[in-house]
Formats: structure tokens, sequence, C-alpha cells
């Protein structure tokens, strides 16, 4: 259920310049200091604008507290910032958004470098908490050096362009943008996915070095929790490339390295090391499969849940006038077969005394051959069980999600 509080008859209804969205919970230590740097720069920017903070279902005073600092006060009860953030733009009129946390930990006196590039043509602006003043102890070691590069090089990579502080709660973009993104997410995943999109659609995103302080109260995130909910939403989102792409070139390296141990049956000299290639197919095959079957059932699951459009990948799995789960299955039966008949052969030669040439290498495509058959067994299982939720029509609408491959 989601309600709003009433808006007093004074409140513009002419669209406004500036809508600072702050969502929040149990941030009664914080929110009115937020808000009252938020309405200090507002007064002084000369442009129009409003505080909207969104309470997300607090259990202490946050919304009385924010109120009387002069916010505007919406509620959302069902609980993740993503959620929050939604309700808050539903209700917010400005051209341009500032979305920011409820926790004092950014400086909401000093606007102007968020909403400048905005004026100048960029679609997102992000503040980059990494290249600011960050405050001793705002950050944990392990968040500021290790979680947020890796997550910075991760989107980065997915999204094409390079973004500083991709998982900032500080930023600012404009109306056009939000629905050019529409995100979908409804945790902190949210910044996250507003990247992701951002880069998908090829919108204009700047980064401006922001001051970082240390939260008023202890914090209400896990950073194993936290980390593994965006981990997760990435691979959701970007399960093609993640996935499927990684998955299909270990396939092909795989099938590479098998065939040149059969012709390089005593091994390639590396420097001073003799390399079996062999091995490396054996591993690299089934692997490969093995993240293409991950990634199907990731694309099922991000369209069923509204994360993504159809794709390719799903609208093959739909078309129940293709058989592709049968195709799957005999190919499975095929290479099952084909290593079991390969690897008798080789055991009757070798108990008769009369190993065959290139043994080594042959052993090794045998054993692939069936690793490979069973994974795609499990595979061709796996699109039987999605399509058949298809064909019984017990399949719900998704959400509708932008298109993607």
């Amino acid at each position: 259920m989601k309600t709003a509080e009433h808006v007093p008859d004074t409140l513009m209804t002419e669209p406004l310049d500036v809508s600072i969205i702050i969502p929040c919970l149990n941030e009664e230590k914080s929110i009115a200091e937020c808000v009252t740097k938020a309405l200090a720069w507002l007064s002084q920017s000369g442009m129009t604008g409003e505080v909207v903070v969104v309470d997300n279902n607090s259990t202490d005073r946050t919304s009385e507290v924010a109120r009387q600092a002069g916010a505007r006060v919406i509620f959302e009860q069902l609980r993740g910032k993503g959620n929050a953030f939604r309700t808050g733009m539903r209700e917010a009129s400005g051209r341009y958004i500032v979305m920011s946390d409820g926790d004092a930990t950014y400086d909401l006196s000093h606007l102007d470098q968020m909403i400048e590039p905005l004026k100048q043509g960029y679609d997102m602006v992000i503040g980059n908490r990494l290249k600011g003043e960050m405050e001793s102890k705002s950050m944990p070691w392990l968040h500021k050096h290790i979680g947020n590069p890796l997550f910075n090089a991760l989107i980065g990579l997915i999204a094409r362009q390079r973004m500083g502080d991709v998982l900032s709660g500080l930023r600012s973009f404009t109306r056009e943008a939000w629905a050019t993104m529409a995100p979908v997410s409804t945790g902190f995943e949210l910044e996250s996915e507003m990247c992701l999109r951002a880069g998908r659609h090829h919108l204009k995103v700047k980064d401006v070095p922001v001051s970082y302080a240390v939260r008023r109260a202890p914090s209400k995130l896990s950073g194993l929790t936290h980390g593994w909910a965006i981990t997760r939403f990435i691979i959701l989102e970007s399960a093609d490339l993640i996935l499927i792409v990684p998955g299909l070139l270990a396939i092909v390296l795989g099938v590479f390295a098998l065939a040149l141990g059969v012709v390089a049956s005593e091994g390639v000299d590396v420097g001073s090391v003799r390399w079996q290639p062999v091995f490396a197919g054996g591993i690299l095959v089934p692997g490969g499969i093995a993240f293409i079957t991950a990634g199907v059932a990731a694309k099922w699951l991000a369209w069923r849940r509204g994360v993504a459009a159809q794709g390719r990948v799903v609208r093959t799995i739909n078309d129940l006038s293709k058989p592709v789960g049968d195709w799957v299955l005999l190919a499975g039966f095929a290479s099952l077969l084909s290593g079991a008949i390969l690897d008798v052969y080789l055991l009757w030669k070798w108990s008769n005394d009369n190993p065959p040439n290139l043994a080594l290498g042959l052993g090794a495509v045998a054993q692939t051959l069936v690793i490979a058959g069973l994974s795609l067994l499990v595979m061709g299982v796996l699109i039987g069980v999605l399509r058949a939720e298809v064909s019984e029509g017990a399949r719900e609408k998704p959400p509708r999600a932008e298109p993607g491959p």
C-alpha cells in the first residue's frame, strides 16, 4: 500500500527547476540537517525547487523531523530504496532531479556542481566520493579499496563507459534520463542499475568529486548482503555479457585446445614447461556449457522479474514452434554416446596391448564428450521446464522492461 500526504494548496503547481528527493528509513538524527542544507542551497541558487523526503516506513520520528525542517514528506510502506525513490519521482515535479541519502553523509549545501553539467547537456551526474574529501572512517577500507573499485570496473565494462563511483548515493539527472533508464530494482541495487542502463542507452554521464562524511547513526547495510544483492542484479541484468558470451568463448577455446592436444600428443613447450592442452579443453568445454546454462536461467529470471525484456534467448525459448529443448537434448545424447563409444574403443585397444596413436589426446576428447553431453542434457531439461510453463499457460505477463539482447 502506498500513501502520500496531502500537498498544501500553497505548493507550486507549475513545474519546478529542481526536486531533491531523499528516501530514508529511521534517519531521525540526520534528516533535519539534510533538509536544512538542501533548502538553503535552493534559496541561494535562484532556481525553484522542493525537498521531497520519502519515509520508507520508519519507526522513529523521521517524517515529523523532516516536515518541521521544511521538507515535503510522503510515504512508501513497501521497504526498499528503489521502491521509495520511485514513489518520490512520481510525486516530484522538478525538471532536474537530485537523489541523496538521508544520513547526512553528503553535503547538500553545495549542489551547483550536480546541476550545472545537466544544463550543459549531460544526462546524469554522479557524485564521486573516491575523488572528493572523505572523512576518516566514513567508508570501510574494504569498501573503498576493493568493493567499490571492483563494481566500478565491472559496471564500467558492461556499460562501456568509465564511471568513478557507481555506488554513490548522490547523483542528479534529468527527468527525461530517468524515463529512458526506467529502473525497476527495489532495493540498494538502484544506483548500479542506473549506471548500467545509462551505459546501455548511451547517456552522457559525468563524475564530479564530492565530500563524504561519517554517518550520524550506525549503517543499516551489511557489506556482504548489500554487495551480493548488487552482484546478483548485475548478473541478471547483464547475463548475456557475464555468462553467455564467456561460455561461448570458453567452448571455442576448449575445442581448439582439444584439437591441439590431439595433434601435439606429447604436449606443447611453453618456456621450460611442457603444457598438455587436452586438459584445458576438458575443462573449458563443459565449463562453457555450464556458463551458458546459467546464462539461460538468468535471462529467463530477469525477464520474469521485469529486469530485462525478452531478448533473443527468451524469445527463442518461448517460441513453441522451435523444439529448442529437444535439439539440446539430442546434442547431449549424441555427445554422451560418442564419448562412451570412443572410451570403449580405447579401453579395448589398451586391453589388447595395442594402444592407438594419439591415445592421450583421444582419451581426453572422449572424457570431454561424456561430460559435455551430461551438461547439455541438464541444459535441455532446464529449457524443457521453462517451455512447459509457456505451453501450460501458467505464465503471468511480466512487467515491461527495456529492449535488450
